[in-house]
């Protein structure tokens, strides 16, 4: 069984501290093997990234086939997919993982939970912070309590036959960001709850951070290969309708998103360093691992906030004429006043959405 953590790469300015991170689970054993995709379209973030291969220390940097580079969406990074779809045996388990994760604890807990459950879940997920679906089970577990910030899981509607719409706004939400992030940074504690988190809503999940066992990516990479659709939505929502698998979050494991494309905070380069710092603190790191690093998970944790804190400000409803499950027929849904949903605009957005590389 080999472990591979694979990152989506690379900013320099976020893969300094990552690297903080990741290294350790080298040395631990936790994983075997890291995989820095040259993503990177900065001339001095490719430089810095090709400095961070080091066989003898299993970090290899992968640089994608020239259809990556070139592709658009919907079909962007499936060089990435359909290598993993080759490479991995059964037993082995994919870590994705993005390049601005600035803090990780507890990744052990995340893959215990994969090597024991046998491949009955579709994804796993550490509790990731600035992330709407996670968000949504902070909330039930009351970590997140002002209604201008919690959540409810739904489905995610259709954009076109290309894709699903994220379940809420929090994507596009600066302050959401905000909030999440002083709220962690106040109190790294009070994200782990102990908690075994299951769902088979077919919601839209940001994959800022998942692993899936190699059965799984054999079967789901590989099918990816003949889908004309973007791949989060591919792998989170229309894979749950397709196989009516569900999901798990496992809260013990936290990892911290720094931001999406059009999260603006107002000031983030206080608050990288504020992660930077965070990643030198040993004694905080011990702890963490000390308290939350081998207890027992419950699954009867609550699986939404109190009904009084679902107030929908961050999820608005649909737009007329859109629905929910699948596309119906080639042209997408109609929006309002009667035209059709365009796959061009869909792609657009999606370009947008992608936190570039």
């Amino acid at each position: 069984m080999t472990v591979f953590f694979s990152v989506f790469a690379g900013r320099r300015r976020y893969l300094t501290v990552l690297m903080t991170y990741v290294h350790p689970l080298l040395e631990h054993n936790i994983v075997d093997v890291v995989h820095l995709w040259d993503y990177a379209r900065v001339p001095a973030d490719k430089e810095y990234l090709r400095t961070l291969a080091d066989p003898a220390k299993r970090v290899e940097v992968i640089s994608p086939p020239e259809s990556d580079r070139t592709a658009r969406f919907p079909n962007k990074w499936k060089g990435y997919y359909r290598h993993y779809a080759v490479l991995l045996k059964a037993d082995d388990i994919l870590i994705k993982c993005d390049d601005d994760v600035v803090f990780m604890a507890n990744v052990h807990v995340l893959l215990n939970e994969v090597r024991r459950d046998q491949g009955a879940h579709l994804m796993y997920y550490p509790s990731v912070v600035n992330n709407d679906v996670a968000a949504a089970f902070q909330a039930a577990d009351g970590v997140i309590s002002d209604p201008e910030y919690v959540i409810g899981l739904r489905t995610s509607w259709n954009e076109s036959r290309y894709s699903r719409a994220p379940m809420s706004d929090w994507f596009n939400c600066s302050q959401c960001a905000e909030h999440v992030h002083e709220r962690f940074l106040a109190s790294p504690d009070t994200f782990f709850t102990g908690c075994r988190h299951e769902w088979n809503v077919a919601c839209r999940v940001p994959i800022n951070f998942f692993a899936m066992p190699g059965r799984n990516v054999q079967s789901h990479f590989g099918s990816y290969m003949h889908e004309q659709y973007v791949d989060e939505p591919y792998f989170t929502a229309l894979l749950t309708e397709r196989t009516g698998l569900p999901s798990l979050l496992v809260s013990d494991a936290v990892v911290v998103h720094f931001s999406f494309s059009f999260q603006h905070m107002a000031d983030e380069r206080s608050m990288l360093d504020r992660y930077r710092q965070l990643a030198r603190d040993d004694a905080l790191h011990v702890r963490l691992r000390t308290k939350f690093g081998s207890r027992a998970l419950s699954s009867s944790c609550p699986t939404e906030a109190p009904v009084h804190l679902l107030q929908n400000r961050r999820q608005p409803s649909p737009p007329v004429g859109r629905g929910y499950g699948r596309s119906r027929g080639r042209g997408g849904y109609r929006g309002a006043g009667g035209a059709a949903a365009s796959s061009d605009d869909t792609k657009q957005r999606e370009a947008r959405r992608a936190r570039a590389t």
